[in-house]
């Protein structure tokens, strides 16, 4: 290792089950600079954790690990405290994470992350894996700034590589992936056009979506071929992708899970 590189390798392993008629988190296994802050019970009976990194940011050649488990009956929201500001290294490496998710039958993962922030020339590979047991339900949802647009920085990161896969009963019902690597095509019309903030998600539960919430122009939902509901938006302004994204998830977790709105004070 250089003096001009220094990596980070982050852990982040949460376990939740139901006990006495509650879900608690039994264990939490953490290492900087992966953290959580105490767990919350939200009204609706699910447990809600926020991930917290300290140092303010990911670092080119970072790398982070966060597994999670849910066991049956219980209910889980895992949310991040901040956007994650993806910054380069001096010698241009990537900052990796990889995630992985179980979820068993009869229980219930959401994670809601804060968007993705990428600085010029940051790289930033991220891969996901849910596997779920027949019966279990998963929420998920994540959004992409094209840069830091205020500061001149649209589409001047260097690479955004995310894999997202979702398997139920061993079989995928779920695959999206995304490469970007932004050049003169990427930053002309047509691609992001005059739009800087971009959304996906996906969600699997047993209940029947008859009401698909979409936004004209800006957002859209529908079904995979594994039956699985994925999600769709763009917007020109954050708030704008936000707002229509927060209203087609309660939308979504109304009708896949049955459940009442999230009640989330920050």
């Amino acid at each position: 290792m250089t003096l001009t590189r220094r990596t980070r390798t982050g852990e982040l392993h949460l376990h939740f089950a139901r006990r006495g008629g509650r879900t608690a988190l039994l264990r939490d296994r953490q290492k900087a600079p992966l953290m959580v802050v105490r767990p919350f019970e939200l009204p609706c009976g699910t447990l809600m954790v926020f991930i917290v990194n300290p140092t303010g940011g990911v670092l080119g050649g970072d790398h982070s690990e966060i597994r999670v488990e849910v066991e049956p009956g219980a209910r889980a929201l895992v949310l991040t405290q901040s956007a994650a500001r993806v910054q380069p290294s001096p010698d241009g490496a990537a900052a990796t994470q990889d995630l992985r998710f179980r979820v068993a039958a009869g229980a219930r993962l959401e994670y809601y992350p804060e968007r993705t922030l990428p600085f010029a020339g940051s790289r930033l590979r991220q891969t996901l894996r849910a596997e779920l047991e027949p019966g279990a339900e998963l929420g998920l949802s994540e959004t992409l700034a094209s840069g830091r647009v205020h500061s001149g920085e649209r589409l001047r990161f260097a690479e955004y590589d995310s894999r997202t896969e979702v398997w139920q009963g061993g079989r995928r019902v779920y695959l999206d992936r995304q490469r970007l690597v932004p050049g003169d095509e990427t930053r002309a019309p047509g691609i992001w056009a005059a739009r800087d903030y971009a959304a996906s998600g996906v969600w699997v539960g047993a209940g029947e979506v008859t009401d698909w919430p979409a936004t004209a122009g800006i957002l859209a939902t529908g079904r995979t071929a594994g039956g699985a509901v994925w999600l769709r938006g763009a917007a020109a302004r954050g708030p704008v992708l936000d707002t229509a994204l927060g209203v087609a998830r309660e939308a979504l977790r109304a009708q896949l899970f049955g459940a009442p709105p999230l009640r989330v004070r920050r």
